[in-house]
């Protein structure tokens, strides 16, 4: 087998109210919510992203010139990171990274995220989803005691669930009497101690409290508590400490509903993905939520890119697949109202085994994303053609190093590793080298 993912051959306290603005915080690190990042001059990359199998590895085809027209879907993207490298940025820039299983368990976008950090410096792990089991994010501790209603129920539903309000990442949280949910940052020495922000997103049904702790100071949550709320409802509360710091929420009386936490370094400006995966999700999933909920809790987040990452699960059902083409346009049509200039790249689901070769379904649902990506001027990348094509992950659960699990549908962590850094080699050779697609 050759080398790589090649599977043919993974201090103190503060807490403030979230505002549109910056607002300093007397004795304190200011908190001010994240705002969009003014334009910057254009630099001239080639912004899409080619599904042809490659590997790790591989030797790169020759650069090739394209049309204007289909030179920029992930233009805004590298604006914004060309403005961070240059310095000309002060903001963090985000990425929005939704999708299945293959994103809830964050090794393949931890592993994108990483690299991307590494290249343009680490701005905080974002997104944390709160009282969710199983549930795992890079870079990051967590803790989950005691009993916990998650909905919607099941959380991969497809059909809407009472007010569909479930916060950015489609889950809510209520905790009972005695549950505990905590998150802490991986960090030591002067990186534990930089600034950050940890912000929280909920709603405080009449008489219902929580506490945060953090930092050493325990503050009671409650209605008067009046941070910033959006139209739907949600509050937003900002906490600022020490990047390293164990924030721990408990429940106090009522039944609070806990959507997630974001935690980010205060600066400098770097990068930072937000990882909002469900196990068991499809397209339809994130179209059963509220949609104006959702659209001004993308907002909050001004991503300068999107990535929407469903699919494998779509290749197993049985519905026609030219369904999925409407329906990935619509979720990007949610997120665009959110985020109207953020670029867009879309994956197509990794490879599936059958007997030596793959689940036929998986090349028809993935050309169907394609091509609807490309009408509305998203990137595209083919997960199962990265990974080496059809019949990969028959070979990778051959592999000694084995980089495929036998349940025929997941990665080992391995496997996710290095399809996350080869997704990220080629999203950086787009980045640095204009007119080349061959990554």
């Amino acid at each position: 087998m050759r080398r790589g993912l090649r599977f043919v051959a993974l201090a103190s306290l503060t807490i403030t109210c979230a505002r549109p603005a910056p607002s300093r915080v007397a004795h304190a690190q200011p908190a001010p919510h994240p705002q969009p990042a003014a334009s910057v001059p254009p630099k001239p990359h080639v912004a899409s992203i080619p599904s042809t199998p490659t590997a790790v590895g591989t030797t790169a085809s020759p650069a090739r010139s394209l049309p204007v027209a289909e030179s920029r879907p992930l233009g805004h993207f590298f604006d914004a990171l060309h403005a961070l490298e240059s310095h000309a940025r002060s903001q963090h820039v985000r990425i929005l990274w939704l999708g299945d299983s293959h994103t809830n368990a964050d090794f393949l976008s931890g592993s994108v995220r990483t690299e991307l950090q590494a290249r343009f410096g680490n701005g905080g792990p974002g997104f944390v989803r709160i009282g969710s089991k199983p549930y795992r994010h890079d870079g990051v501790k967590l803790g989950r005691d005691g009993s916990w209603n998650i909905d919607p129920d099941p959380p991969a539903r497809r059909t809407l669930q009472d007010d569909g309000v479930f916060g950015l990442g489609g889950t809510r949280a209520v905790p009972a009497s005695g549950a505990v949910f905590s998150l802490q940052a991986i960090a030591s020495g002067t990186d534990a101690a930089a600034p950050a922000r940890f912000e929280l997103s909920y709603t405080l049904p009449p008489e219902s409290t929580f506490t945060v702790e953090l930092a050493g100071k325990t503050t009671r949550i409650d209605a008067a508590s009046a941070c910033e709320m959006t139209p739907a409802g949600v509050a937003h509360l900002t906490l600022t400490a020490p990047f390293g710091s164990q924030l721990v929420l408990k429940p106090a009386r009522g039944t609070p509903r806990l959507f997630n936490a974001v935690l980010e370094r205060v600066e400098p400006p770097a990068v930072v993905l937000d990882a909002v995966g469900i196990d068991g999700a499809r397209l339809e999933t994130p179209l059963a939520w509220n949609e104006a909920a959702f659209v001004a809790e993308v907002a909050r987040r001004a991503p300068e890119l999107v990535v929407v990452a469903y699919g494998t699960n779509e290749a197993f059902d049985s519905a026609k697949v030219e369904k999925y083409g409407p329906q990935l346009q619509s979720l990007v049509g949610r997120l665009r109202q959110g985020a109207p200039d953020a670029s867009c790249l879309v994956l197509g689901p990794t490879d599936a085994p059958l007997g030596d070769g793959s689940v036929p379904r998986v090349a028809e649902v993935s050309e169907v994303l394609r091509r609807a990506a490309q009408d509305i001027g998203c990137s595209f990348a083919s997960l199962q053609q990265l990974m080496g094509g059809e019949g990969s992950f028959a070979l990778g659960m051959k592999a000694k190093d084995r980089l495929a699990q036998p349940d025929k549908l997941h990665l080992t962590p391995l496997g996710y590793r290095l399809l996350g850094q080869a997704l990220a080699a080629r999203i950086l050779h787009a980045y640095s080298a204009p007119g080349d697609l061959a990554l």
